[in-house]
């Protein structure tokens, strides 16, 4: 029994081991390795104590076998390879994950996810080493020694050819063909070669040899300290510390980078400094390792970080005394825009507060500032702000920046009319001066046709460090350009100052608001407002001032200039103060066209130009009178100011009949009924304004009523004469006939075949040719005949919205619908 559970257990190990090898090396395909590393596991999960003890005892450590399986992962693909350890930053993603992420452009390379300064170096070895070779692939140097477990690769030729793997033992001999054994451990290949190549030279004549090494020996090497995993790891013989420390993982969070030491039987052999490796690529310290060498990793002690205008912010291990220079040149260096006149230690003090030492590292003495461990430097970047410049703005051609220097002018800058765009407006353009010392905004009139006629002249101004010039166009809103000017000269006036600011309002081209310049008088603020327009009132003009002399009370004057005389005696022209207002008036009817359209039967219908006052009779007479088929009590006459009023009212109906309706709806659901007045609203959606007035045109021309004064976009329609008579709604067969005296209004709607059922004879009206509404009396269905009916006439019998209380605006609303729809018809009809 303990022999069968033996061979069981040799048989396991040997089957795991193999299985790790092959899906290290990757021999097997990706599909057979997953289902031998998913039996491997379930085997391994079934293994108890007792199987372990007795697995032990046979030499197999199933423990490390099994932990070894949960490391070997498959990328998905055949060709991947797999990294010889996990990486740390893996391992971590989880909690990276949840972290907030900044964006790559703006991330220093040495911040974390958070923004805040990281160590530096540590992220190289706790990143993945896919680019480890395995020892085979590995130059070997001449000086590397030998030992137990390494292979010689021998190869004859000359008097006979042959090849052997001769592998040291573990007393440091090899068996050498035709010679015995040699001993090789502890010598140096290029010894070991010369003195196998010398033998075979005196011993077996007429033979030369090829000596290589082919597999190497494996070392067990320590890593302890602030090694990110301490412990015992199996490397090639030509590993080095690097080597280890990428097999092992790292280091951890608090270790040194600049003081690792490697020690071999008690002693420190060499001492590491990564920083050397990482900033200049040396590689002289990287010693290699021997069987049984220790690594030790020894904690960091000071550091000091770089912040700011810097290539590589970061916290850095202080190695030695180290002053503020060598600090940036560890950090990479300045970055372009750094401003290095202004850096800042932030440094504890003796009281346990925080102290700020100010640098100039331009200076030998800021240079040489010494670095104490805590500290950090912090370089500032340099102001956008641009000193030394001239801006040109608005309507030219080429705007951009131009280089300040004493002496510089407008005519510089624009040099003549080719550099303006087209439209631009000469009379005026604008400065915004910072004056110094704190700045203050001040705006400066430009006459710029007067620079380009005359550079000579005295409006040819001489520009300061950072002026703005800003042209105009004679088309484009000025005044919104200005907005933000003026809300400057507003922020920067204090306590009993007022803001610079005037305002023009008016027939100007560009009303509004504008900065008040030195010396402004009303002509300027018209050329800034962009001139006058067609209408404006050139006699006079009215200047309101506000006078804040009195604290308690505010007083308004008005003045009035008359404008043609200020153009031309400049002693007339009066500076303003600010909060002035200038209101530049119109015209009186300049330009104004008042027309109304004439159609139908007329001599001449048209459209025709009246002044104001002028009546609807009298515009008749000019356009020929009416014509003999004229039938003027059917002429529709229509106004604008009307039609909106009348669409206003059309809106709150609708609402007024929805909200109806919905009571009236929800009554008949109640009922058991459906509800049939939605037919109504329907009807009420597609009615459009018309804006109709209702007028006697033939008393108006025979002049027996009073006659109608037009106004601008008036409409009056003439229709021929019409002998019908329409009915309309709820009859058996909507219908017009011609007009008898001896017929009323039942005897027409008899013709049209009676009321239908969904009729409501109690609500029977008359639309009149002239578009009013007849109600007949309700007393009694009789009483209809004591309406008179007249040619032209629509009568409308309405629907019966089928409810016991009735709906109380549908009298309204029906009478609306048609009167529209009968007058939009007659306006259409020409």
């Amino acid at each position: 029994m303990k022999n069968s559970h033996s061979s069981f257990l040799r048989y396991l190990g040997i089957a795991l081991m193999s299985l790790c090898a092959l899906v290290q090396a990757q021999q097997i395909s990706l599909e057979a390795a997953s289902e031998g590393l998913q039996e491997a596991r379930e085997l391994c999960s079934s293994i108890g104590e007792k199987e372990k003890r007795l697995a032990k005892t046979a030499g197999y450590d199933l423990d490390k076998l099994c932990g070894s399986l949960e490391l070997i992962e498959f990328s998905g693909t055949e060709e991947a390879e797999e990294p010889l350890v996990t990486p740390r930053q893996e391992r971590q993603s989880a909690t990276l994950a949840k972290q907030p992420t900044l964006d790559k452009q703006t991330q220093p390379q040495y911040r974390e996810k958070t923004g805040a300064l990281q160590p530096f170096g540590y992220d190289l070895f706790a990143g993945e080493p896919v680019d480890f070779e395995q020892a085979s692939r590995i130059p070997v140097s001449p000086d590397y020694l030998l030992g137990p477990g390494d292979t010689i690769e021998l190869g004859f030729y000359g008097k006979f050819n042959d090849s052997h793997s001769l592998e040291i033992s573990r007393d440091g001999s090899v068996d050498f063909p035709s010679l015995g054994p040699i001993n090789l451990a502890g010598m140096t290949f290029s010894d070991a070669k010369q003195l196998l190549q010398q033998r075979i030279k005196h011993e077996m004549l007429g033979v030369q040899a090829s000596i290589s090494l082919g597999e190497l020996r494996s070392i067990q090497v320590f890593m302890l300290g602030e090694a990110y995993k301490p412990g015992t790891y199996t490397v090639s013989a030509l590993s080095t510390i690097t080597n280890a420390l990428f097999l092992s993982g790292g280091l951890s969070d608090i270790a040194s980078l600049r003081n690792l030491q490697l020690k071999r039987g008690g002693k420190l052999i060499s001492t590491l400094d990564l920083y050397d490796l990482l900033l200049s690529g040396d590689t002289s310290q990287d010693a290699q390792l021997q069987s049984g060498d220790a690594i030790y990793i020894p904690t960091v002690k000071e550091t000091a970080s770089v912040d700011g205008a810097v290539r590589r912010p970061a916290i850095y291990e202080l190695k030695g005394k180290l002053t503020a220079q060598q600090l940036v040149d560890l950090a990479g260096g300045l970055e372009p825009n750094a401003f290095n006149q202004s850096a800042r230690i932030s440094r504890v003090g003796k009281g346990g507060f925080m102290q700020v030492l100010d640098l100039d590292l331009t200076t030998v003495k800021g240079k040489n500032t010494p670095i104490k461990s805590g500290d950090r430097l912090t370089i500032d970047t340099t102001v956008e702000q641009k000193e030394l410049i001239v801006t040109l703005s608005g309507h030219v051609h080429y705007p951009g920046e131009f280089l300040w220097r004493d002496g510089l002018r407008i005519s510089d800058v624009v040099k003549n009319i080719k550099a303006l765009k087209p439209d631009v407006d000469l009379d005026f353009a604008l400065i915004r001066r910072e004056l110094p010392p704190v700045g203050k905004i001040e705006p400066i009139f430009v006459d710029l046709g007067a620079v380009l006629a005359n550079p000579q002249s005295e409006f040819n101004i001489q520009f300061f460090p950072k002026d703005q010039l800003m042209v105009f166009s004679n088309k484009k809103n000025r005044a919104l350009l200005m907005q933000d000017l003026a809300e400057e000269l507003r922020l920067q006036a204090r306590s009993g100052e007022m803001a610079r600011i005037a305002t023009i309002n008016g027939t100007v081209r560009s009303p509004g608001e504008y900065p008040l310049t030195k010396n402004m008088t009303v002509t300027q603020l018209i050329a800034a407002a962009g001139g006058l327009s067609e209408e404006a009132y050139t006699q006079v003009v009215e200047l309101s001032r506000y006078d804040f002399s009195n604290l308690e009370r505010t007083v308004s004057d008005h003045f009035s200039i008359t404008l043609s005389d200020a153009f031309k005696d400049p002693e007339k022209d009066p500076q303003l103060s600010p909060y002035d207002s200038i209101s530049v008036r119109s015209i009186p009817e300049f330009r104004e066209n008042l027309s109304l359209e004439i159609r139908g039967e007329v001599r001449f219908p048209g459209a025709y130009t009246f002044k104001r006052g002028e009546t609807l009779a009298q515009v008749i007479s000019r356009a020929g009178g009416v014509t003999e088929l004229a039938h003027m009590g059917a002429a529709v006459f229509t106004r604008k100011d009307l039609r909106d009023q009348e669409a206003k009212q059309l809106v709150e109906l609708r609402q007024r009949l929805r909200a109806e309706i919905a009571a009236s709806d929800l009554e008949k659901a109640n009922e058991g009924k459906s509800g049939g007045a939605a037919r109504i609203l329907e009807q009420l959606d597609t009615a459009e304004a018309l804006g109709r007035l209702v007028i006697d045109l033939g008393a108006i021309v025979d002049g027996s009523m009073d006659d109608v004064s037009l106004k601008d976009g008036d409409l009056l329609v003439i229709p021929e004469y019409r002998q019908e008579i329409s009915v309309l709604g709820e009859v058996q067969h909507s219908s017009s006939h011609l007009f008898n005296r001896r017929l009323d209004i039942t005897d027409y709607i008899d013709l049209s075949g009676g009321i239908n059922p969904r009729g409501d004879k109690k609500r029977v009206y008359v639309v009149k040719a002239d578009g009013s509404v007849v109600l007949p009396r309700r007393s009694g269905w009789f009483k209809h005949r004591k309406t008179s009916i007249a040619p032209g006439d629509t009568i409308i019998v309405p629907l019966d919205v089928d409810r016991r209380r009735a709906l109380t605006i549908w009298g309204e609303t029906s009478a609306i619908i048609y009167q529209l729809a009968l007058g939009a018809a007659a306006v259409n009809s020409f």
